[in-house]
């Protein structure tokens, strides 16, 4: 597999929510962040460690991806939505139905088949809205 087709795997594994497959396609000193928490995670364990996190609160999760494009040289940028609904306590949130839909673009450095970092860019200010929702029809 040639690395344009990284970002498909990547996303595959996401919506299967499996977040050892994320893991692989990492590299040992791989590194994820979302841009809007600006709290990175370092190395695959790292990684998985916080994807898993995320599944346990939002285990309907799923990404619709949208677009991609690549430069050639092992950088690639995708468009994706979100979209999710609060199942588990996230801190002081209490699940009541609340719905998440957004929009992102993750940025990507792949380097000998692996994702050697990868950046994640989604507007908090749209998931602080949509979370804390009471109701299901007030995230609409």
């Amino acid at each position: 597999m040639d690395d344009s087709d990284l970002p498909h795997r990547l996303y595959a594994a996401y919506n299967r929510h499996d977040p050892a497959a994320v893991a692989d396609l990492y590299s040992a000193t791989g590194t994820h962040e979302d841009i809007a928490d600006g709290r990175p995670r370092r190395g695959p364990e790292a990684i998985a460690a916080g994807l898993q996190r995320f599944f346990t609160w939002f285990p309907d999760a799923h990404w619709e991806t949208e677009f991609q494009i690549s430069d050639g040289s092992g950088r690639a940028a995708i468009t994706y939505q979100l979209t999710a609904t609060l199942q588990a306590r996230m801190g002081n949130i209490v699940p009541c139905g609340q719905r998440i839909a957004l929009r992102g673009v993750q940025v990507l450095q792949i380097d000998n088949g692996q994702i050697g970092k990868s950046a994640d860019y989604w507007d908090a200010a749209t998931f602080q809205r949509q979370i804390n929702k009471t109701t299901v029809e007030e995230t609409r």
